[in-house]
């Protein structure tokens, strides 16, 4: 089959390759194990993972990671050469003994390298199941990883209740967008940091109050949209400068929350803790599989229920081909993307 390939390290323009590679089989998987790098030869003594699902992909998601994978900028080492993609929506064909019920079934999935969505026949690895039935398989692909991440972010580490007040960077991304939505289901009033008046638009369709850093100063135009007050949380998939000068938008014990690294890592200030702020880290690794399991079955709910009472919808602004992935991951990388993009692969 044909799938985009990465070999070295780069610009995701210049490094992806179509070319021919073999299609997963479940006597491969049984031969692998898996580690924070994806999945890997079985080491002396080392149980094969038993949680995974070959799926005939229809829809891919897009998204950042996808590009500091290729630079090696990601901050977990993805071993080379690999299929790109993290996210796929597909019918599953083969699984493991606990997703054997999920055969012939239409899912959502996470694909973990080197089995990733952007080829005909990808692997998701325990994050799987069916999808919604409200959603089209393009919403589907745009769904699941910025969903779960931004619950996670926001529901469960940065604990948004109702009453408070957030600012949200990079809120017209994927992730982003799925914050804004999150906070305003739970009763919060966004502020939505974007750059560009059309970004704005998109937020404040999404019920937030958009606030473009071209213009200025983005803490101080926070603060004056809010009666001179600053932010019970900030939601951060950014960091870098931006995120760093977010954390002076916090009243005494707000918390800010790191969720991701668009504009890149770097050290935190030592003396954040003279504010009375918290720092919290959210990203969904780190924990046991069991716990994993618990994560993923408490946000599904959540999500489903959102979903139903149309509080929550992914917000897909391109479907592209096959073909089209390495020059819109160039537009991702250059922040001139809305929402999710994705890919009909099949």
């Amino acid at each position: 089959m044909k799938a985009w390939r990465v070999h070295e390290f780069g610009e995701p323009a210049d490094v992806l390759r179509r070319e021919d590679v073999a299609v997963p089989t479940p006597a491969e998987l049984a031969n692998m194990g898996m580690d924070l790098g994806g999945w890997k030869p079985l080491e002396p003594g080392e149980e094969p993972f038993s949680d995974w699902a070959i799926l005939d992909v229809t829809v891919a998601g897009l998204a950042l990671p996808d590009v500091t994978m290729a630079r090696g900028t990601y901050p977990v080492t993805v071993r080379r050469p690999y299929t790109s993609g993290q996210e796929a929506v597909g019918t599953v064909s083969a699984a493991s003994a606990n997703h054997q019920a999920l055969i012939g079934k239409r899912v959502v999935a996470v694909t973990v390298q080197p089995y990733g969505s952007f080829a005909p026949t990808a692997v998701g690895t325990a994050t799987v199941y069916e999808v919604p039935g409200n959603l089209s398989d393009e919403e589907a692909a745009g769904f699941l990883i910025p969903a779960h991440t931004a619950y996670h972010a926001a529901t469960r580490r940065g604990k948004v209740s109702a009453g408070e007040t957030v600012l949200v960077l990079g809120a017209a991304g994927g992730l982003g967008s799925a914050m804004v939505q999150l906070c305003i289901a739970a009763g919060a009033r966004v502020f939505a940091v974007v750059g560009g008046q059309d970004k704005v638009e998109f937020c404040e369709r999404l019920g937030a109050t958009g606030i473009d850093h071209h213009d200025g100063d983005f803490v101080e135009a926070v603060k004056a949209r809010n009666g001179g007050r600053g932010v019970e949380v900030v939601l951060d998939p950014v960091q870098g400068e931006a995120g760093a000068h977010a954390s002076d938008a916090l009243v005494v014990d707000g918390r800010h929350v790191v969720c991701g690294h668009a504009g890149g890592l770097q050290p935190w200030d030592p003396h954040f803790y003279l504010y009375n702020r918290t720092l919290v880290g959210a990203t969904l690794g780190g924990y046991s599989r069991q716990r994993m399991r618990e994560i993923r079955d408490e946000t599904r709910a959540a999500l489903d229920d959102l979903l139903a009472a149309g509080k929550f919808r992914p917000q897909v602004s391109e479907v592209i081909g096959f073909d089209e992935i390495p020059a819109a991951l160039t537009r991702i990388s250059a922040r001139r993307s809305l929402g999710r993009v994705v890919a009909r692969i099949n």
